[in-house]
C-alpha cells in the first residue's frame, strides 16, 4: 500500500493548491497519484491539463483524477442490482441521493483500488466538515446496527451488545442479518484502511484569517478524535513578505500575528507555509511545492492509544483544543466524545469495559480515560 497524505482544512482553494504542489514536488522522485474529491474542472484548471474521473498522467511521475460521488454511487448500485429484492432492483443508480460524507467513502474505495500502483497518494479531501462526516459515517452505522441487532463481528465486535439488541436475531432471516453485518464491517474496514498506524497522515491547510483559525482549533482535534493523525499545519496561501512597507503591509502584519497564534496553538505539530502563486500552471505549483518541502514534517504519532504510562487506558491526543470545548458521556461500553460540533462514539477497550469506576482527565494535549 502506498503512503497516503490527506489534505483538508477550512473551505478554500488553498487545500487543492497545497495538495497539488506537494504531489508535483514528490513526483520528481517517486510515482504519485493526486486524487481530488471535487469537480474535475478545478483540478484541471490548476494543473493546466485536462483531469477526469480516471487516472491520467499530468506531469512526469504524476497521475491525477477527480472523484464524482454521484457517478460512483450510481455505478456501485448498478453492479449490485441483480442481487437485490425486486423493489430495490427497480431503482436506477441515477435516482439515488448522496448521503452526506458518501463522496469520501467512494474516494476511499477508489484509493484502495489504485494505491498499490503508486508510491504515494496525495488526497485533496476538501473542507474538513466533509471529511469528518465521512469519518463519522461508520460510527453512525455501527450505532444503529448495535441498537437494533448487536455487533457479532469485528471491527467493533461486542458480544454484550447482542443481548441488549432491540430485535432478536431469531426474528430476522439469516441472509439479511449477515448482509447487514457484512455491510457495517465493510464500511468500517474501508475507513480503517486510513487509520492503520503509519498508513495516512493529515496536513491541515490553515486559511490565514481569524474565522478559519477558530474553525481549525476544533477541526484539528476532531480529526485526531476520529483516528486520523494530523501531521502538520500548512498555512497558506500567504501574502509574500515583500509586501512589507506597501499599502498591504497592515494585512501582512495581521497575517503574521495569526501565524504566531497558530504556532502557539499547535506546538507539537510541524508547521509549513506556502505563498500565493505567482502565475498559473505547473511552474507556479512547483514553486509552492518547493516552499512546502523546505520544512518537511516529522512522523505522525497515532492519535488514539490503549495504554497510558504503562497502564491500560484510552488516551486521545487533542492538540489545540480550547478549554470548555470538550464533553464526555459514558453509555454502556461506549464513550461519547464531543469536540465542539463534532462527536464520536468510541467503543471502550476491553480493559475498561464493565469497569464500575473510571475517570477522565486532561493531561497536556491528551484526554486520558482509565480506572480510578
Amino acid at each position: 500500500m502506498a503512503a497516503i497524505l490527506v489534505f483538508t482544512g477550512a473551505a478554500s482553494s488553498g487545500i487543492l493548491s497545497a495538495a497539488a504542489a506537494t504531489a508535483l514536488h514528490a513526483a520528481s522522485q517517486q510515482r504519485v497519484l493526486l486524487l481530488s474529491v471535487g469537480a474535475p474542472g478545478a483540478l484541471g484548471a490548476l494543473l493546466g491539463a485536462p483531469a477526469g474521473f480516471a487516472p491520467a498522467e499530468v506531469a512526469p511521475g504524476l497521475d491525477a483524477l477527480a472523484i464524482d460521488g454521484l457517478a460512483e454511487a450510481a455505478a456501485a448500485w448498478e453492479r449490485s442490482r441483480s442481487r437485490m429484492p425486486t423493489g430495490a432492483a427497480a431503482v436506477a443508480g441515477d435516482e439515488l441521493p448522496i448521503v452526506p460524507g458518501a463522496e469520501m467513502a467512494f474516494a476511499l474505495a477508489r484509493l484502495r483500488e489504485l494505491a498499490p500502483r503508486y508510491d504515494l497518494v496525495v488526497a485533496d479531501a476538501g473542507p474538513h466538515d466533509m471529511l469528518l462526516r465521512a469519518l463519522a459515517l461508520p460510527d453512525a452505522l455501527r450505532w444503529g446496527v448495535r441498537l437494533l441487532f448487536g455487533l457479532d463481528r469485528g471491527p467493533g465486535k461486542s458480544n454484550d451488545s447482542i443481548g441488549r439488541a432491540l430485535l432478536p436475531t431469531s426474528l430476522i432471516p439469516t441472509d439479511a442479518y449477515s448482509g447487514i453485518q457484512d455491510a457495517r464491517v465493510g464500511i468500517e474496514s474501508l475507513r480503517d484502511m486510513l487509520l492503520e498506524p503509519g498508513a495516512a497522515a493529515v496536513r491541515y491547510v490553515l486559511r490565514p484569517d481569524a474565522p478559519a483559525f477558530a474553525e481549525a482549533q476544533l477541526a484539528v482535534p476532531a480529526l485526531q478524535l476520529h483516528g486520523l493523525a494530523v501531521q502538520a499545519i500548512v498555512a497558506g496561501p500567504l501574502l509574500p513578505a515583500s509586501l512589507a512597507g506597501t499599502p498591504l503591509g497592515g494585512a501582512l502584519a495581521a497575517q503574521d500575528r495569526l501565524l504566531e497564534s497558530a504556532r502557539s496553538a499547535w506546538p507539537s505539530r510541524s508547521f509549513q507555509r506556502f505563498e500565493l502563486a505567482d502565475g498559473t500552471g505547473l511552474g507556479a505549483l512547483r514553486a509552492q511545492g518547493a516552499q512546502l518541502a523546505a520544512a518537511p514534517p516529522g512522523p505522525a504519532a497515532a492519535p488514539i492509544a490503549t495504554v497510558w504510562q504503562g497502564a491500560p487506558a484510552l488516551a486521545i491526543a487533542l492538540p489545540g483544543l480550547p478549554k470548555g470545548a470538550l464533553q464526555l458521556t459514558l453509555s454502556g461500553d461506549e464513550l461519547i466524545v464531543r469536540v465542539g460540533p463534532y462527536r464520536r462514539h468510541l467503543l471502550l477497550p476491553d480493559s475498561l469495559r464493565g469497569v464500575a469506576n473510571i475517570r477522565a482527565t486532561r493531561e497536556g494535549e491528551h484526554l486520558v480515560v482509565r480506572r480510578r
